[in-house]
C-alpha cells in the first residue's frame, strides 16, 4: 500500500522551506527547469503520535548558502523579509541536508501542500546526491480543510492559524516560523476532533514521495465524444505501477464534461481517476485522461460529483436562474 499505518510511536517532523529562484532575463551554465529553485532554509518540528495525542518532541532549523542562485529573486525576497546579506549566512546544502534528515529518522513528514518533497528531490539530484527521501508525506492542507468543513477549498497556513485562534507572534513566509504554525495547526486538529478520525484520515493520505502518484493518458482523435472517452478504457483498468488488473470502488460516470471514478488497486491502494474530452483545431475530439493515488481532496471530488449525478444526472446541476430584481432590463 502506498500509505503508512499510524500507530503509537509514530513520529512526524512538520517541515517548511524557503528557496531562492533563479533571475529573469539572465543565462546561466546550466538548464534552469533542473533547478527551479534552490532551497536556502529549512525548518522542521518533530512529534510523536502516543495514544490519541501528539506530542512535540524536538524542533530543527538551518539557513543554507545558495551557490547557483546567489541573488536574491525580487518576489522572494519581498515574500521572506530577507536580504541578499543573509544569504551569506548558513551552510552548504549537503551538510543541511545531512543533518535534516539525521533529525526526521523513520518519521513522516508534514508539509502545508504538495511542493516542498518535489522541490527537495530537486536539489539532491542536481548537486548530485541521493534524491530518494525514503520517507513518506502527508499534506496538511486537505487534511485541515476536511476537518474544517471546507472540501474542495485550499487554504493558506494563515487562514488555518485564523480558524483555530492560534497566536501570531511571528512573521510567516519564513521556514522556520511556517513549520511552527504548520506544528501548531496539525496539533489543533487533534486536539478538536476525534483522533481515531484524523488517524483515518492522514493514514489514507499519506504517499511515498519516491514512487510516481501522478499518471496521464492522451487518446487518439476520434469523430464525436463518445468514442474519445472510449478510448481512455485501457488506461483506467490496470494499476500504473503494477500492472495488475483495478477493482471498481465507484464505477466511472459521466458529469457535463468530465468522467470520473474510483480504482483500487490491492497492492498499492485507491486511484482517483478523471477524464475529460477535448476538441483540437481540426475539429476532432480526444480525450485527456489523469489518474493518481487519492488522497482527501479526491475522495470528497468524486463522491461530491457522484452525489450531484446520482441526483441530476449526466447534465448535473441546473444553473440557477437570475432573481426577477437580478435581471438586466
Amino acid at each position: 500500500m502506498l500509505s503508512r499505518k499510524i500507530t503509537d510511536g509514530t513520529e512526524f517532523v512538520v517541515f517548511d522551506m524557503e528557496w531562492n529562484q533563479p533571475m529573469p532575463g539572465k543565462e546561466y551554465p546550466f538548464e534552469v527547469s533542473k533547478l527551479t529553485g534552490e532551497i536556502i532554509e529549512i525548518g522542521a518540528l518533530k512529534y510523536v503520535y502516543d495514544n490519541g495525542e501528539l506530542i512535540y518532541r524536538d524542533s530543527f532549523s538551518t539557513d543554507i548558502v545558495p551557490v547557483k542562485y546567489t541573488k536574491l529573486h525580487y518576489h522572494v525576497k519581498k515574500v521572506t523579509h530577507k536580504k541578499n546579506a543573509d544569504l551569506l549566512n548558513g551552510i552548504p546544502f549537503k551538510d543541511a541536508y545531512s543533518r535534516f534528515r539525521d533529525f526526521c529518522g523513520d518519521a513522516i513528514l508534514v508539509g502545508w501542500g504538495s511542493s516542498d518533497p518535489s522541490m527537495l528531490k530537486m536539489n539532491l539530484e542536481f548537486f548530485g546526491l541521493d534524491s530518494k527521501l525514503g520517507m513518506f508525506f502527508l499534506d496538511l492542507q486537505p487534511i485541515f480543510s476536511l476537518f474544517a468543513g471546507l472540501q474542495g477549498t485550499q487554504r493558506s497556513v494563515e487562514a488555518a492559524v485564523d480558524f483555530y485562534n492560534i497566536a501570531k507572534n511571528e512573521i510567516f513566509h519564513s521556514a522556520t516560523a511556517d513549520a511552527h504554525y504548520t506544528g501548531a495547526v496539525f496539533e489543533a486538529i487533534f486536539k478538536h476532533n476525534k483522533p481515531s478520525e484524523v488517524i483515518s484520515a492522514i493514514s489514507s493520505s499519506s504517499i511515498d514521495p519516491d514512487v510516481p502518484s501522478d499518471f496521464s493518458f492522451v487518446g487518439p482523435e476520434c469523430l464525436d465524444s463518445i468514442s474519445a472517452f472510449a478510448t481512455s478504457k485501457n488506461f483506467m483498468s490496470d494499476c500504473p505501477l503494477c500492472g495488475k488488473r483495478l477493482s471498481v470502488k465507484i464505477p466511472a460516470f459521466r458529469i457535463r464534461k468530465s468522467q470520473y471514478a474510483l480504482l483500487e488497486c490491492r497492492e498499492h491502494g485507491e486511484l482517483f481517476s478523471r477524464t475529460r474530452v477535448k476538441k483540437n483545431k481540426a475539429g476532432n475530439y480526444y480525450s485527456a485522461s489523469v489518474m493518481r493515488f487519492a488522497t482527501q481532496n479526491d475522495y470528497w471530488l468524486v463522491a461530491s460529483k457522484k452525489e450531484e449525478f446520482d441526483k441530476y444526472g449526466e447534465k448535473g446541476q441546473p444553473a440557477e436562474k437570475p432573481a426577477e430584481e437580478d435581471k438586466e432590463p
